[in-house]
């Protein structure tokens, strides 16, 4: 929580218009919760509890107070009314935490001090990754007045927060060096890096790639011929051929479902784990580090049953509470599988694709010999495992149209189409340097699609005990998962770069049978590219060139300089001609282009 020496420290949100400023506080007192129970008749609990939200009759509220004489950063007496000399301040009270003994009272304001918030740190306060669920519950919309929040959760004018500050973080869209705020001492700080800014450069310009084009896509530009691409693939429903109770299993409480957690970076960051817990890659301190690839799940059923999928703890009482219509519990759920076997029909109608994407669709449903598909909720914990079988059915409108009896429509297998999709998809892993076994059939000639097809593997899957539902208990020691290949007991493919590799310890269930990889080998580089136009947004590799003691950056495709608006974060021994990448903060003919530096490539 220390940048440039600096420690958060508390203020007051002030509204101005549309632009929002914190007035930092004269003084940050603390006060011990005891004192706070005894002399406000308040009920904190002592221990950690996620339950315990701060009780509104005092919360923001103004307080007076007396200082402990010995400890001057301490308040020994309160009130809730005035008394006597006694002092002015503003109480805050904070969550649960494991040790915490203190809250805050916020004693006048340094009126000659106001630090400006960035629009794009204010909106990322209020991210749904930012706002927890504690915060919606202990701040809602209505208090400590009617509307005073936009929403739940949401910063009102006049809230006391805590802040930081960092004159490295200066720029001329944050001239205050405001790092982020939050509602503790101890505040949440938003990520460095987002997932798409963990993706080569390549990747994140390459344009409309095959899936956008097939299935449509919302567009994130202001021009209005980049909004929208319309879909040309419709799913109906798929309606169970058979009726009745027979269809469905009992009713149960899962374990706990959860969204994906970016914090933990072991699983999603390509790691070496044979390192030990303390040097994974991280978001943080210039680590370098890719996303590791895409997540799928084990297909995991045989004879579990269902108390595998339980909630283990208290099963029966969870699911009355979930069922009494205004439940205690928010982190569980209640679900009525289907029954194995039960058989869905429906269509997946498409129009005017092309032979490649017509195989690219045949592909995915059809899979490789042994394969199935994971479908649903619950597939960490094994369920949503579904077979699918196709027909496939092609209209010729013009064959229709020509003939009152003629239905224009013919059935085929579909191997001509998926025959041309594999032969791109293999023309195109070469040319990008994927490794290509020639000894496999079909799309799992390719080494990263080969893995995809061992964790779809129904026949002849894992056993249970290698790909079991990892416990909370086990995430403490941030283990390294597995490769596809290392699980099943195969030689990794000669990937351009290490896998990741977990500790011989967390994979002793598995089989074994695996090797270590070759290391990188020299690759030649693929044919260069037509540099796409510099616009507002996009993250660009560029050269640093200095221009009257100011570095300006040098985008292919465009005769324009770049400004660089945090000219501070670049090493003054920097020299020119230095690769580096940009996030383009503004664009236009009249401005010119502005970027922001990320990090030296």
């Amino acid at each position: 929580m220390v940048r440039g020496n600096n420690k958060p420290i508390g203020g007051y949100l002030r509204r101005r218009g549309n632009e929002w400023t914190i007035v930092p506080a004269a003084e940050v007192l603390r006060v011990h919760r005891d004192e706070l129970n005894n002399q406000l008749n308040l009920e904190i609990p002592a221990k950690p509890a996620p339950k315990y939200f701060p009780d509104w009759k005092c919360q923001h509220t103004t307080c007076w107070f007396q200082r402990d004489i010995q400890k001057n950063w301490r308040v020994k007496k309160i009130s809730p009314v005035r008394k006597g000399d006694w002092e002015e301040g503003t109480l805050v009270l904070t969550g649960s935490a494991p040790k915490k003994k203190y809250d805050f009272v916020f004693v006048g304001e340094d009126t000659g001090k106001s630090i400006s918030i960035p629009e794009v740190l204010w909106r990322r306060f209020h991210d749904d990754d930012q706002l927890t669920q504690w915060q919606e519950k202990a701040f809602p919309k209505d208090k400590p007045s009617e509307g005073c929040r936009k929403s739940k959760g949401y910063l009102r004018d006049g809230e006391p927060v805590f802040f930081l500050a960092d004159d490295s973080a200066k720029t001329d869209e944050n001239p205050a060096g405001l790092v982020f705020f939050g509602r503790a001492q101890m505040f949440r700080f938003p990520y460095d890096l987002s997932p798409l800014d963990l993706l080569p450069v390549e990747v994140r310009n390459a344009g409309l790639d095959m899936a956008e084009a097939l299935f449509g896509m919302v567009g994130q530009t202001k021009n209005k011929k980049d909004q929208a691409i319309k879909g040309r693939v419709f799913f109906e429903d798929a309606i169970a051929t058979s009726d009745g109770p027979e269809l469905f299993e009992e009713i149960i409480v899962p374990r706990i479902l959860a969204s994906p957690k970016v914090t933990c970076f072991q699983h999603y960051l390509t790691q070496d784990g044979s390192k030990g817990q303390k040097d994974l890659t991280t978001y943080l301190n210039d680590d370098h580090t890719t996303v590791r690839g895409h997540k799928l799940y084990w297909h995991k059923w045989a004879d579990q049953g269902f108390e595998a999928v339980k909630e283990s703890n208290s099963h029966s009482e969870l699911l009355n509470d979930l069922q009494s219509g205004n439940p205690n519990d928010t982190q569980h759920t209640v679900i009525r599988p289907v029954k194995a076997g039960v058989v869905f029909k429906g269509r997946i109608r498409f129009d005017n694709l092309a032979d490649m994407e017509l195989g690219a669709l045949l592909s995915a449903l059809a899979l490789q010999e042994g394969c199935v598909h994971r479908l649903g909720m619950g597939k960490a914990l094994g369920l949503g495992s579904i077979k699918i079988e196709w027909k496939l059915h092609l209209a010729d409108r013009a064959a229709r149209y020509r003939c009152w009896e003629n239905p224009g429509v013919t059935e085929k297998d579909g191997g001509e189409f998926i025959t041309a999709f594999e032969k791109a998809m293999i023309e195109h892993a070469r040319n990008t340097w994927e490794p290509i076994d020639e000894n496999m059939s079909g799309l799992k000639r390719i080494g990263r699609l080969q893995a995809m097809f061992h964790l779809l593997q129904w026949t002849g899957k894992p056993p249970f005990s290698a790909t079991e539902y990892m416990e909370l208990q086990k995430f403490k020691s941030r283990p390294v998962l597995p490769t596809p290949h290392k699980v099943i007991g195969q030689e990794e493919p000669k990937w351009k770069s290490d896998p990741p590799r977990p500790s011989q310890e967390d994979t002793a269930s598995a089989p074994t049978g695996g090797t270590k990889p070759d290391p990188a080998i020299a690759l030649t580089p693929p044919p260069p590219q037509v540099a796409k136009p510099v616009e507002k947004g996009q993250i660009r590799t560029g050269k640093l060139k200095q221009k009257s003691g100011q570095w300006v950056a040098l985008f292919e495709g465009d005769h324009r300089e770049a400004v660089i608006v945090n000219q501070n974060r670049i090493d003054p021994g920097t020299a020119e001609g230095c690769v580096a990448e940009f996030y383009i903060t503004e664009q236009s003919k009249k401005a010119g282009i502005k970027a922001r530096f990320e990090k030296f490539v």
